[in-house]
């Protein structure tokens, strides 16, 4: 493994190689979590496939902002570039929930991004989240910036969210009602016709987080209308949820209704996602 810092390199990281491969090496990110723990037991998976992988925090760590706000897109370029400078070719780039936003953003801006995967993905930008004793409220910002800029977003129409509240009333972490029906703008769209290079959309039908499924539907739509010329495909699960990583921690299942009710279902799904996220990694990218 080879870490990075933000002071030396311009982002956080944690490379795992592959050795003699340098052909392709993926950029993970996970979701609102925060952190990088679960960002390196995505980027380990595809290092034991034999697949180089970089896992990058973007905020909730020391090097990081302590806030999902106005995180600069800077650290993803700034890793492409690293990457580049050792000798990588191909550059793609998989997220998770938050960070398939930022990974479809990046990918549109950054052309030396060749391959995205968007794990429970969200079709525009977001108002930022910040730290509110137990639970969390809209910053008031966006979630990302570029150039020193905000990006343009999507405000939340709750200013406040009680998470204990809501796990005690749903007994599950049920946010659909608070990330449905924003008002969203021409100008808060992510332009995923821009990417160049496949795209692998992955969703849940019960997702009870946001609606990743009508937001992929919603993608699928925008790059066949606009003439996409590299192949993308939107695999919809019916049973796993937001959590769409290739295994699940006992705090994930805690936390969702349909990941305890369809254990085994949702066992089945996983090897269904690890499979299709590795052959679309190594054969159609």
């Amino acid at each position: 493994m080879i870490h990075t810092t933000v002071k030396k390199e311009g982002f956080e990281g944690v490379l795992y190689p592959a050795q003699y491969r340098y052909d392709k090496v993926m950029i993970v990110v996970s979701g609102s979590n925060g952190g990088i723990k679960l960002t390196k037991q995505f980027a380990q998976i595809y290092a034991n496939h034999g697949i180089p992988a970089l896992a990058v925090a973007f905020f909730g760590t020391k090097q990081t902002g302590k806030n999902l706000d106005r995180v600069p897109l800077e650290y993803i370029e700034n890793a492409i570039k690293w990457l580049k400078s050792r000798g990588y070719n191909k550059i793609g780039i998989d997220g998770a929930s938050k960070g398939s936003e930022l990974a479809l953003l990046c990918a549109s801006e950054f052309e030396k991004i060749s391959c995205v995967i968007a794990r429970v993905p969200s079709y525009f930008v977001s108002e930022g989240l910040v730290a509110c004793g137990k639970s969390k409220k809209p910053s008031g910002t966006s979630c990302w910036s570029y150039k020193g800029e905000e990006l343009s977003y999507a405000p939340y129409n709750y200013r406040s969210f009680n998470l204990p509240k809501i796990i005690a009333e749903e007994k599950e972490l049920h946010l659909i009602t608070i990330n449905k029906e924003k008002t969203v703008r021409k100008e808060n769209i992510i332009p995923v016709e821009n990417i160049k290079g496949p795209v692998l959309l992955l969703s849940g039908k019960n997702d009870v987080v946001w609606p990743s499924y009508d937001s992929s539907v919603y993608i699928e739509k925008r790059l066949k209308e606009n003439n996409f010329q590299y192949p993308y495909k939107h695999i919809a699960f019916e049973y796993i949820g937001h959590v769409m990583t290739d295994e699940i921690s006992w705090i994930y299942k805690l936390a969702f209704k349909d990941e305890r009710r369809y254990k085994e279902e949702c066992k089945k799904e996983r090897v269904r996602l690890s499979l299709a996220i590795i052959d679309w990694t190594e054969n159609v990218w």
